[in-house]
């Protein structure tokens, strides 16, 4: 059994990305894919987090309120065309497994929509400049019809492998906190135009949507994180995926 922290240990880690005021870099923090429970009290790690996060929430909103990066290219990457040396009879495997799952994925379902809708692209960038350290990718982008004709649900999916026995697993936590800071980042504005998408932006509806491996145990991970949507007042669909005879079959999270 590995290293046990205290309820107060969790608090103070966490605590310490407001001191910095380093809110845009809070999904980082090892405590954030901590699992187990905290040595005193018996609490789940990620529900010690949860409940400091929405104590201070307005605190966590300002710190990502002023965060956009505009780029200064094209959001969509045209070199990005479905096409692909992968063997769908094989999961992909090696080094950055997790961006050649995501291809792959987008070259199944860019013209044949999933469940979330059509995938628009992969390893969508937020850096406009080199010096923009830190800054990842959306692993993929979606969009599906929305309330009206004139609008679209635009996911910001957030993808994780399947983990093997030895890997250390992201939380559900981590997923949430992850795409939710990287939509705050992003332009939305200049996405939508990019990608052909309605604009004004404030027309679509933007969802914060964890894409986990089915057989990894995400589902029990719920319950912890539930507060802290509600507190952010955002819109979050989760989804499943799992490969079958060379196809990838995602499904939305049961008992959402």
């Amino acid at each position: 059994m590995g290293y046990r922290y205290t309820k107060t240990q969790i608090i103070n880690k966490i605590s310490s990305c407001f001191k910095d005021n380093d809110c845009q870099n809070l999904y980082k923090a090892n405590c954030i894919n901590y699992t187990g429970e905290t040595k005193d009290t018996k609490e789940n790690y990620s529900k010690v987090i949860v409940d400091y996060l929405v104590e201070h929430i307005n605190e966590f909103k300002k710190g990502l309120s002023n965060i956009t990066v505009t780029r200064c290219g094209s959001y969509k990457t045209e070199s990005h065309n479905g096409k692909s040396t992968f063997n769908f009879d094989e999961r992909p495997k090696g080094e950055r497994r997790e961006e050649k799952i995501a291809h792959a994925m987008y070259c199944q379902y860019k013209d044949k929509p999933a469940v979330f809708g059509k995938i628009l692209d992969y390893q969508v960038p937020l850096k406009s400049k080199k010096s923009d350290k830190g800054l990842g990718k959306v692993d993929l982008l979606s969009s599906i019809d929305g309330k009206n004709s004139e609008s679209k649900k635009i996911y910001f999916l957030e993808l994780k492998k399947d983990y093997k026995e030895k890997e250390t697993k992201e939380t559900l936590l981590r997923c949430i906190l992850e795409a939710y800071t990287y939509s705050k980042i992003i332009n939305q504005e200049n996405l939508c135009k990019d990608f052909s998408l309605p604009t004004p932006c404030q027309k679509n509806e933007f969802v914060i949507a964890p894409l986990v491996y089915k057989r990894n145990g995400f589902e029990n991970q719920m319950v912890f994180v539930m507060p802290l949507v509600k507190a952010l007042g955002i819109h979050v669909e989760i989804f499943v995926w799992d490969y079958k005879s060379g196809k990838y079959i995602i499904e939305k999270m049961k008992n959402q």
